[in-house]
C-alpha cells in the first residue's frame, strides 16, 4: 500500500505529539510527577510509536518504543523524575524531531540512535554525573517546531463546534493551507476597497438606493471580515509553547534555577502577528536568562530567593495586544547604560545628560549596544534588542522598557491584533493624503499657533503640563506650506523612541478601514512608509510608520 499520501499528516501529527511530550516533561520536572502526568506522557510516546510503525519509519518507531519503556520505569519502579531523566527524554524527542525533519525534506529519516538507546537502557538515578547535556545549538536553544509546523506544511487547523439542543458536538477540525487563508483575507480586503468606491459613487451621484445597498453590503462585509479573521487567528500558545523548554535548557546551561510562567496562552491573534513575534520574544527571554536573573549565589547574597522568576503575560486592550516579559533579576542602571552608550560613541555626552530613564533603557535597542563583559553563545553582541525593536515596529507596534536596579526589568510590547486590514486616520499634508494607523495615535486635537514655541533648535508645544517636540508632516516631506496660514493647527500625538511627540497636519479627513498593500521597490526602501492603500475614489495613499518617519 502506498503510504506517501499520508506523509504530511504523519509529520504534522507527530509534531503535535512531540510538542505535548516536551511540555509534559518540563512540567513534570518543575512539579511533582504524579501518575496522571506520567500516563499522559506515556500515551503520547505510544501514539508516536504506532504512527511511525504504520508508516514504515522503523528507526523512529524503535526510538519511540524505548522512550516508552523508559517512561514506564517511573510508573513501575517509583523512580524519582529528575532533571537528568528529563534531559534523556528531551534528547530523544529532539532526535525524533530531527528525523521527522529529514522525512519532510525527502530523506529516509534513519539516523543513528544507538548511543541514545544505550543511555536509556543503562540509566540509573544514582549516576547523575553521566547525565547528558541539553541538546541543541546556540547556547541551549533546541530544535523545536516553528509556528504552524504542528500542522501539515502550509496548513492550519480550523475548528468549528456547533451546539445541538444545549449539547456541544465533538470538535471537528479540518486542515487548510495557509495560502488559502491569505487569499481569503486579500479578497476580503479588496472587497472593502470596492465598498468604499461604491460609497464614493453613491455620494457623487446622490443615489439614495445605492447608499442603502452599500449600507447592507458594509454590514455583510464586516461579518465576513470577522469570520475570516477568526479563521486566521491562532492562540498565543502556538508561539509560546516552545518557550518553557527553551528557558529550561538555557537555565540549565547557565547553572541557574528559574521558574517560568506564561499567562494568557489562550489569547488569540492574527497568524501574521504571531509569526513575527517569535524572534523578538526569543531574544528578550534569552536576555532575561543570561543578563537579567542572577546566579543562585548572587541572589542569596542580595536576600532574594535562590530561584529566579520570569513571567510572559499576554492580554488584550480593545484592539491592542499587550505582551509583557518580566523578571525579578538585577535590573538595569540607566546611568550605566548612558555611560556605555557614550563610551561606544552611540550618543554624545550632552545628549546622554538630558536623557530620561525611559530613553536610557531604550539605548539597549541601539545597533551595537551591549553592556555584556563577554560575548556568549546566548547574547552579548549588541544585535538582539535592535532586532526586537525593528520587528515590533514593522508589525505596527511599540516597545517600552521599565527597570529598577535590584528588582528586575519589564519589557512591554503593544501590537495591533492584525496587520492586513486596519483602521487609519486620514490626513492632508500639503498636496498629499496620508494614512496614520489608529493604533499609533494617542490623541488628536487642534492647538493655537501661538502655543508653538522655539526651544533651542527645536519647536515645542505645551500640552497638559508637558512639553512635547513639535513636528510638521509638511516639513518632513519637504512640501510647500499651504496658504493662507490658519490660526489653529490640527495635531496628533504619538510616541517615538520613548518620547511623546506632536505631529502637525493641514487637515484631518476622518477614520477609515483600509486594506494594507505592501510597497514594491523603490518605495519599499523608503524610511517611514509601512505600506499603501486605495481609497474609494481610487486615490492611493501611503500608510505612515510614524516611529521611523519622525
Amino acid at each position: 500500500m502506498d503510504m506517501s499520501q499520508y506523509r504530511n499528516l504523519f509529520i504534522s501529527e507527530s509534531r503535535e505529539h512531540l510538542r505535548a511530550i516536551g511540555e509534559r516533561i518540563v512540567a513534570m520536572e518543575s512539579e511533582a510527577a504524579d501518575r496522571e502526568k506520567i500516563d499522559a506522557l506515556f500515551r503520547s510516546a505510544h501514539s508516536l510509536k504506532g504512527m511511525a510503525s504504520s508508516m514504515g519509519y522503523s528507526r523512529i518507531a524503535e526510538l519511540a518504543h524505548k522512550l516508552e519503556d523508559f517512561m514506564d520505569r517511573f510508573r513501575r519502579e517509583s523512580i524519582d523524575f529528575t532533571a537528568d531523566s528529563a534531559d534523556l527524554l528531551l534528547e530523544g524527542a529532539d532526535l525524533i524531531e530531527a528525523m521527522i525533519r529529514d522525512i519532510e525534506e525527502g530523506l529516509p529519516g534513519e539516523r543513528d540512535v544507538t548511543g541514545l538507546l544505550e543511555k536509556l537502557a543503562g540509566y540509573s538515578p544514582n549516576l547523575a554525573a553521566d547525565a547528558p547535556t541539553p541538546a541543541g545549538d546556540e547556547g541551549g536553544a533546541v530544535l523545536l517546531p516553528e509556528i504552524g509546523e504542528e500542522q501539515a506544511p502550509g496548513a492550519k487547523p480550523v475548528t468549528r463546534t456547533e451546539g445541538l439542543k444545549g449539547k456541544a458536538e465533538p470538535q471537528q477540525t479540518v486542515r487548510v493551507k495557509t495560502e488559502i487563508l491569505d487569499n481569503l483575507i486579500n479578497i476580503t480586503g479588496e472587497l472593502i476597497t470596492a465598498k468604499h468606491r461604491l460609497m464614493t459613487i453613491g455620494k457623487d451621484l446622490g443615489l439614495t438606493s445605492l447608499d442603502d445597498a452599500v449600507t447592507d453590503l458594509t454590514r455583510q462585509l464586516r461579518e465576513l471580515h470577522n469570520e475570516v479573521m477568526l479563521v486566521r487567528m491562532l492562540p498565543f500558545s502556538a508561539a509560546s509553547d516552545r518557550f518553557p523548554r527553551m528557558l529550561r535548557d538555557l537555565a540549565r546551561k547557565a547553572g541557574k534555577d528559574i521558574a517560568f510562567e506564561i499567562v494568557g496562552r489562550e489569547i488569540e491573534l492574527d497568524r501574521g502577528i504571531l509569526e513575527g513575534l517569535a524572534d523578538p520574544l526569543t531574544h528578550i527571554l534569552r536576555n532575561a536568562v543570561d543578563h537579567g536573573v542572577e546566579s543562585e549565589a548572587e541572589r542569596l547574597s542580595c536576600g532574594k530567593p535562590a530561584q529566579g522568576k520570569i513571567t510572559l503575560s499576554v492580554s488584550r486592550e480593545k484592539d491592542i495586544l499587550v505582551i509583557a516579559i518580566e523578571d525579578d533579576g538585577r535590573g538595569m542602571d540607566p546611568e550605566k547604560l548612558v555611560e556605555a552608550a557614550v563610551a561606544k560613541g552611540l550618543v554624545d555626552t550632552e545628549e546622554g545628560k538630558s536623557m530620561s530613564q525611559r530613553e536610557a533603557f531604550l539605548l539597549t535597542c541601539l545597533p551595537g549596544f551591549s553592556t555584556a563583559k563577554e560575548v556568549t553563545d546566548v547574547s552579548g553582541r549588541g544585535v538582539g534588542m535592535d532586532a526586537v525593536r525593528t520587528t515590533v515596529r514593522s508589525l505596527g507596534g511599540s516597545l517600552a522598557i521599565e527597570s529598577e536596579v535590584g528588582r528586575g526589568s519589564r519589557f512591554l510590547l503593544k501590537l495591533p491584533l492584525t496587520i492586513a486590514i486596519i483602521n487609519v486616520l486620514l490626513a492632508e499634508t500639503g498636496n498629499l493624503t496620508v494614512a496614520i494607523p489608529v493604533s499609533t495615535v494617542l490623541r488628536t486635537l487642534e492647538v493655537r499657533r501661538t502655543m508653538v514655541e522655539v526651544c533651542g533648535r527645536q519647536h515645542v508645544v505645551h500640552l497638559d503640563e508637558e512639553t512635547l517636540p513639535f513636528l510638521n508632516l509638511t516639513g518632513i516631506f519637504g512640501l510647500p506650506m499651504r496658504t493662507p496660514i490658519a490660526a489653529t493647527i490640527p495635531l496628533f500625538v504619538s510616541e517615538v523612541k520613548g518620547h511623546r511627540v506632536g505631529v502637525a497636519v493641514d487637515r484631518f479627513l476622518g477614520q477609515q478601514e483600509v486594506f494594507v498593500k505592501s510597497l514594491g521597490r523603490p518605495l519599499a526602501t523608503l524610511k517611514g512608509l509601512a505600506g499603501g492603500a486605495i481609497l474609494g475614489n481610487g486615490q492611493v495613499v501611503f500608510i505612515l510608520d510614524v516611529a521611523n518617519l519622525v
